[in-house]
């Protein structure tokens, strides 16, 4: 480790690539002695190197700091070291044999380390972490004195190149006090040996205690670079020609405005061949401001530079000296004033004769300008030009096309930009002028006849004029002809409207859009809806759609126009969307709009009746909580307006009592109930217990009896039927018209082309009310399919709809307030933590089982089989019709997840989940709890089953196929007796069971949609439960169940925006694209 240290600081602290040189040295043994000496701070190596041509022999020395094992000073008698010891840490091949025969000699004799005290590795890392590395981190560095250097300029004589002299010392000393550097290569020795050189009494030179600014290293590094040009020049040049020579160095012309550049920044003085004493000078990177003079003498015409004219410092003429300063000019003035120079070379004026004026006004003083911004003409000449800085002015005009007159102005003349004026002599300013013309070709104008014209279609032209024109504006004014057209100018002062009391239900919208023909307004909406930015008027003038004002009334105007032709400027929309039309007025501050007083008053009845409480039926058998008597509430205001509803409360807030009441609450009223099979019976005996003296008819049993109750249904208050029968009787109902009619679970019409959809909304019914507690469960076309049932129309038709949300909803944050906007009076959606404060807590916890190894080895192979189908599927372009196939498989994997022995019957293995749901089972049993099980697959519940018989465990069993008096015997019996688990199939059984003795629920395997699973734990964390419910999902490790979980939470935010949170996506296979699925599979 100590080798390798002191090799890796030899590599870091030498330069030379003499390595292999060195090696072969070593390796011809011609080191002929070598000695070794060391102190606290260094290792000093001597040694004597025969030549390889073995006339001569060479003293080597090398000293190596033991802090970082760097070279601190190296020096070799050899010819090669003479001339490069001017390199920092620069070791010829015998100062390179010398290091290595010394770290041979350390293997060779172990007691070196000891005599020379070397330490091992791990000590030096721990000295260099206190010191170096900290002070580096700390910026210790700056803490020491600053290098002052000042440079004295000298003429060589016969040569005429610049010398240069350095005076050194420290940051605050007074310039008298500095000393001279009498010889550089010392000086560069000494700085990269670390040692130090005493200059005078009052300063000695020491790179370890003083520091080196930026600036002092770049010229250091100019001044390498002069040596390596001795290095490389001619071996017999003279001591006298070299670069770098005892104070002094020698600056090539070439490289002049190079070392003008780095000094600039130090104190710089004229010596030598300047001045007859040393007067300190100044060097500036800017233009020599050279004053010119130009007078009109009557018969000829005078150019003089009053102050001189500057000095070329080099043959490349971009150092100059005006005066007592020097100039790093620009390229372009270094590139005008050569001429001048020439011209002034023999004096300071020159004169022209009066022939010549024309050209002298004409041209020269454009070429004067580009040399000097001081230039003085006398009253004769300066009446006769015009100097001024140019403006712009815009002519627009049209024919068949778009045509431009650019005009010039300087001072008071104005002229076309392809002329020039007669009378004067106008400098123009070249530069602006093309960069405008420039700028008018890259937006689309060609020069034609001395105007520019404008050959675009009608895309291009509202571009410029509504964005581009906006850069013409930075150069000049905008004029317009009288007959030109371009964008219309609207504001809200534009607009006109006024809601009027229509026919029946009905209000009317009529409005005016500024002077526009009547006739245009639909085809304008249509421009609108198909999102152009733009509608060219039969004027010709242009309607910017997305002018704000404008923009907010073609909004309102698309959500209540449904495609159809828009006569007379009016709209017809119906009273239920007259609260949406008030908030959106409101909201969007449109003013101008008259007559709003029905909405106002729609709006304000609507508020006052939520205020009020409506009183409960005395026939109600039960003591309604504070916010079922708000629901209640609720939907008998939105009945006396008229309007439906969704009442969308979380499963256990008692949506069924809600309604019972508002039903019970409307004498002589008919309702029809449509809810699932399993919740048939659930609501009769709810009518039993809240409302007894109501009449319910349970359309349940065969045709004849259902269509004998449907005959007699004036004996009934309420008749409830399930999805399924409806179906099947539509015939029975098309003369029958009800009062109200309810859909429980309304979810099971979220497919509008269902049968399930199709024949509720047939049914006849005065107003329709929607129960729910996931309204959205895979995409907004669920909400539109049950507002289509509760108020026909009233969220467009299904194709509009979807255009305007469901396909745009994500681009645009506007459209989910709009959504809200609309929907919001007709949903009321309350959750269990914020309206029952006295409900337990629900503790969820997710259980990470592993895979029994058996089970794992199945399903690995499984994942790779399907895996190469999907991929072959993709190749194959057959990814979109065989998603049924691939959810197929998706399904069966899931259930190798659960129980492999569910798909494989020569399956042998065990399953992880199953061991785990045992010992959890038992466990909560000992603890007294009692527990749900529940789980999508009847197979994985009957394999449960048996594990429960083999170990004791006592429970019931429900599915799809347990008939409905069995289903509710199962719940009575376990309530009440000591059975301790209930196996529940997932959809059999997540709604309509009310099983609060239980206080665990376990959900064995994930479902697509967690609100199913919601709902299902529902079933035990409702009203009448006294204890916390823990809520456990087991979820296999690195499965698909972990990708499911994750893939489906991305993707509800959506929804949680439209109707709150606690809404889930659920299974929608055919949403999820080839990377979506091929992701599932990823461990």
């Amino acid at each position: 480790m100590l080798k390798q240290d002191l090799i890796e600081g030899f590599n870091r602290s030498t330069c030379g690539k003499n390595e292999k040189d060195g090696e072969r040295v070593l390796k011809n043994d011609l080191i002929s002695d070598l000695n070794y000496e060391g102190d606290k701070d260094k290792i000093v190596l001597i040694s004597s190197v025969i030549s390889e041509d073995l006339y001569s022999q060479y003293s080597c020395k090398l000293d190596i700091d033991k802090k970082n094992n760097e070279v601190i000073f190296s020096h070799c008698s050899c010819n090669t070291f003479e001339k490069k010891n001017s390199k920092r840490g620069y070791c010829c091949k015998h100062l390179v044999a010398t290091f290595y025969k010394f770290i041979n000699s350390l293997d060779e004799d172990p007691s070196i380390k000891d005599e020379l005290g070397l330490t091992d590795a791990k000590e030096n890392i721990v000295r260099k972490t206190e010191s170096s590395i900290l002070d580096l981190l700390l910026g210790e560095e700056k803490k020491k004195d600053k290098i002052k250097i000042e440079v004295i300029l000298n003429k060589i004589q016969w040569t005429g190149k610049l010398g240069a002299e350095f005076k050194i010392g420290l940051e605050g000393m007074k310039s008298n006090k500095l000393y001279t550097l009498k010889d550089i290569d010392a000086f560069l020795v000494a700085l990269y040996n670390r040692i130090s050189i005493p200059y005078g009494k009052d300063y000695i030179f020491n790179i370890k205690e003083q520091r080196l600014t930026s600036s002092t290293k770049r010229l250091i590094s100019f001044i390498e670079l002069l040596k390596e040009i001795d290095l490389s020049s001619n071996s017999f040049r003279k001591v006298n020609e070299k670069l770098v020579s005892g104070k002094q160095i020698t600056i090539p012309k070439a490289l002049l405005r190079e070392f003008m550049t780095i000094i600039k920044d130090f104190r710089v003085y004229l010596g030598n061949g300047f001045y007859s004493r040393i007067i300190e000078t100044e060097i500036l990177e800017e233009n020599i401001p050279l004053p010119m003079n130009l007078k009109d003498l009557g018969n000829l015409i005078k150019l003089e530079a009053p102050r001189g004219i500057p000095e070329a410092l080099n043959d490349s003429n971009d150092v100059f000296m005006f005066n007592t300063t020097i100039y790093l000019p620009s390229y372009d003035q270094i590139e005008s004033i050569i001429p001048y120079l020439e011209v002034f070379n023999h004096g300071n004026s020159v004169f022209f004769t009066m022939d010549e004026e024309e050209r002298v006004l004409r041209d020269l003083i454009p070429s004067m300008q580009k040399v000097s911004d001081d230039i003085e003409l006398s009253k004769s000449l300066s009446n006769k030009v015009v100097i001024a800085p140019v403006s712009f002015k815009f002519y627009f005009d049209k024919s068949d096309d778009i045509f431009l007159t650019l005009k010039v102005c300087y001072d008071k003349y104005e002229f076309n930009y392809f002329h020039n004026l007669k009378d004067k002599v106008i400098y123009r300013d070249s530069t602006k002028e093309e960069k405008l013309v420039r700028k008018l070709r890259e937006l689309g104008f060609e020069e034609v006849n001395e105007t520019f014209r404008f050959f675009k279609d009608d895309e291009y032209i509202f571009k410029f004029f509504k964005e581009d024109i906006l850069e013409l504006h930075e150069y000049g004014e905008i004029f317009y002809s009288d007959r030109f057209t371009g964008i219309k100018n609207l504001s809200s002062n534009s607009f006109k409207g006024e809601v009027r009391k229509g026919k029946y239900d009905y209000f009317e919208f009529k409005f005016k859009l500024d002077d526009i023909k009547e006739d245009e307004t639909t085809n304008i909406l249509r421009a609108f809806r198909d999102s152009k930015k733009f509608y060219k008027l039969s004027s010709g003038d242009f309607l910017d759609l997305e002018e704000i004002e404008l923009n907010k009334l073609l909004k309102l105007l698309d959500s209540l126009n449904e495609d159809k032709e828009i006569s007379e400027n009016t709209i017809e929309f119906n009273k239920n969307k007259g609260m949406y039309v008030e908030d959106y007025l409101q909201d969007n501050e449109i003013t101008y709009v008259k007559g709003r007083r029905g909405l106002k008053s729609l709006k304000t009845t609507l508020g006052k009746l939520k205020g009020k409480e409506f009183p409960i039926p005395e026939c109600i058998n039960a003591n309604l909580r504070e916010y079922q008597r708000i629901g209640y509430s609720w939907l008998k205001t939105l009945d006396y307006l008229g309007f439906g509803g969704i009442l969308g409360d979380e499963m256990g807030l008692g949506k069924t009592l809600q309604t019972i009441t508002f039903l019970s609450s409307n004498e002589k009223a008919l309702s029809l109930i449509v809810a699932p099979t399993s919740l048939v019976y659930n609501w009769y005996k709810e009518f039993k217990k809240f409302a007894p003296n109501m009449k319910v008819g349970i359309l349940h049993s065969n045709r004849e009896e259902r269509e004998y109750i449907l005959k007699n249904r004036e004996k009934y208050d309420v008749l409830i039927t399930t999805y399924n029968l409806i179906k099947r009787d539509l015939d029975l109902y098309k003369e029958i018209e009800f009062d109200y009619c309810i859909l429980d679970e309304a979810q099971n019409i979220k497919n509008s082309s269902s049968q399930n959809a199709k024949s509720v909304k047939s049914i006849k019914s005065k107003n329709r009310f929607a129960l729910t507690g996931t309204p959205i469960e895979n995409s907004l076309m669920e909400l539109w399919s049950i507002f289509d049932f509760i108020m026909p129309g009233y969220l467009y038709d299904e194709k509009k709809f979807a255009t305007r949300y469901h396909r745009r909803l994500e681009e645009d944050e506007c459209l989910i307030k709009d959504l809200n906007r609309l929907i919001k009076p007709f949903i009321l959606r309350r959750y269990k933590r914020d309206v029952i404060k006295e409900l337990p807590d629900k503790i969820e916890n997710k259980l990470i089982v592993p895979l029994d190894d058996e089970q794992l080895k199945v399903y690995s192979t499984y994942v790779k089989y399907i895996q190469d189908i999907i991929e072959k599927k993709v190749e194959n372009d057959e990814f979109a019709k065989s998603k049924i196939e691939i959810l197929s498989y998706i399904t069966k994997l899931r259930q190798i997840c659960l129980d492999p022995s569910v798909v494989m019957e020569d399956y042998k293995g065990g399953s992880g989940k199953i061991d785990a749901l045992l010992e959890t089972v038992s466990q909560s049993i000992d603890e007294g709890h009692k527990i749900l099980v529940f789980s999508q697959f009847s197979s994985v519940l009957n394999n449960i089953s048996k594990a429960f018989k083999e170990n004791g465990i006592t429970y019931c069993y429900l599915d799809g196929s347990t008939p409905m008096k069995t289903r509710n015997k199962l719940v009575e019996d376990f309530n009440n007796d000591d059975t301790s688990v209930f196996l529940i199939s997932l959809k059999a059984g997540g709604t309509g069971l009310n099983l609060t003795s239980a206080d665990i629920v376990i959900h064995f395997d994930p479902w697509w949609n967690p609100a199913v699973e919601d709902q299902a734990t529902d079933r035990a964390h409702r009203i009448g439960q006294k204890n916390v419910v823990e809520v456990i999902k087991m979820i296999s490790e690195g499965t698909i169940e972990e990708k499911i979980i994750s893939l489906q939470e991305e993707k509800k935010n959506l929804i949680d925006k439209v109707v709150g949170k606690d809404i889930e996506l659920g299974e929608n296979i055919s949403n999820l694209d080839e990377e979506d699925i091929l992701s599932l599979f990823k461990r």
